[in-house]
């Protein structure tokens, strides 16, 4: 029987991020993956749903060249090129983890995995012994009861993947960051697209500007918001997307043979990610919280960490969310209203794209970045953007928080011109009224 300092199951962001730094730190390791190396995000989410999303802000650009004085004659969309293009990034990204795990010595067991006990884990015929487990399954899917997926006109986040041609109509069943970025994508491909949300507003738990702002611009798109709605039953002809949330994909692993606590799936650690079993972990989106990739590799790397009698802790106060609709939001920290829940002094300044030079040179002068500062300290707390590159734009304020940085010190740094940053030196300045390009 072989025997391993740490065996994990699952290879996505959390389990192959864990898996090389186990190798860096000396631990003899293998993974368990049942599906195709790089977990649900590489294979069924961020990577395939963002090249999808290039190839519908490249066709958003064809479709507006004549204002940047480019005539552009006899173009057409050949999706099945984009699904084909789509599929080659997930299978080059997939091939080159798997190469970066066998590089660092990691045995890859390409079957589903059930832990026998703390110790022992059996997959298809073979049967190995770990003096560690770590579980980094991930998450699949929430199914609506009565909206069960046919896989066929009623789909998943999965299934929308794998469709070569493009639906007519498109029902969204959830106005958060999957319903709307996929939206957003479809929207641009020819899609007519109706967006159904409980919530009074889409992408609850974001900055009520910015909901209010993503509303009005898929209005302007035409798609159809409503907001405020429950659905029971979806008329055959037309396609759904059901974006609900994410269910754990827990089932199937013997966690409940084995005793380990869970939470409706959820499988429930301590700050060092173990569970209540000795010498079990869990890690990423299996265990809840903040169902993120970046978050689950900062996870891996911390239970591997652990385990190795290191320190290394996660701070999430300070976790960038990133969505890749058009145009594009990010936030970083406390928005205005939950600063002002916790009782700070809360100082919010609103800057515009449109006073942004970089902005015009682009053509994307819509959105706006929010920034909230202590009033008493002014220390950064948080940032909200919408608008071009936000998703990057964001990373200039994570250090900001994370280290304390006040508005000041920030407006100090010069940044340069012309650039899209700008927007966030000037916001800086705008706290202490000293934005130079504002009324």
């Amino acid at each position: 029987m072989n025997k391993y300092d740490l065996a994990i199951i699952g290879s996505g962001p959390c389990g192959y991020v864990a898996g090389i730094r186990a190798a860096q730190l000396g631990l003899k390791a293998c993974i368990f993956e049942k599906d195709n190396v790089g977990g649900v995000c590489l294979n069924w989410g961020c990577i395939p749903t963002k090249a999808l999303l290039a190839s519908a802000n490249t066709l958003y650009t064809i479709e507006h060249a004549a204002e940047f004085g480019i005539n552009v004659k006899g173009f057409d969309l050949d999706f099945l090129k984009v699904y084909e293009r789509k599929e080659a990034i997930v299978k080059k990204l997939s091939s080159g983890i798997e190469m970066l795990m066998k590089a660092r010595k990691l045995e890859i067991i390409k079957e589903k995995a059930e832990i026998k006990d703390s110790g022992r884990i059996k997959a298809g015929d073979l049967e190995i012994e770990a003096k560690n487990i770590l579980i980094a399954a991930g998450s699949i899917p929430f199914e609506l009861p009565g909206l069960a997926f046919d896989h066929r006109d009623i789909l998943s986040s999965t299934d929308i993947l794998g469709l070569k041609t493009i639906p007519k109509n498109l029902i969204i069943v959830g106005g958060g960051v999957i319903g709307c970025e996929f939206a957003s994508i479809f929207r641009s491909f020819g899609s007519e697209i109706t967006i159904i949300e409980a919530m009074p507003q889409l992408l609850p738990g974001e900055d009520e500007e910015i909901s209010r702002k993503i509303e009005q611009v898929f209005k302007k798109r035409g798609i159809k918001v409503l907001t405020n709605t429950k659905i029971d039953k979806i008329d055959k002809g037309d396609k759904a997307l059901i974006a609900v949330g994410r269910s754990p994909n827990s089932k199937g692993l013997g966690i409940e043979a084995v005793g380990i606590e869970c939470n409706k799936g959820w499988i429930r650690v301590d700050e060092r990610f173990r569970t209540n079993v000795n010498n079990i972990y869990a890690a990423g989106d299996i265990k809840g919280g903040m169902l993120l990739a970046h978050v689950a590799s900062k996870e891996g790397i911390s239970s591997v960490e652990g385990i190795c009698g290191n320190s290394h802790a996660i701070d999430y106060n300070v976790v960038p969310s990133c969505i890749f609709t058009l145009p594009e939001i990010a936030s970083v920290g406390l928005n205005e209203k939950t600063a002002k829940n916790k009782g700070i002094n809360v100082k919010a300044r609103k800057f515009l794209f449109s006073a942004i030079g970089k902005s015009h040179v682009l053509g994307e002068t819509d959105g706006f970045i929010k920034l909230i500062v202590d009033g008493s300290s002014d220390k950064i707390l948080g940032a909200q953007i919408i608008g071009p590159h936000a998703t990057e734009l964001i990373a200039e304020i994570s250090p900001c928080i994370q280290f304390g940085i006040t508005s000041e010190k920030l407006a100090s740094v010069i940044h340069a011109h012309p650039t899209l940053s700008e927007i966030i030196c000037e916001a800086a300045e705008a706290v202490h009224n000293k934005a130079i390009h504002s009324l």
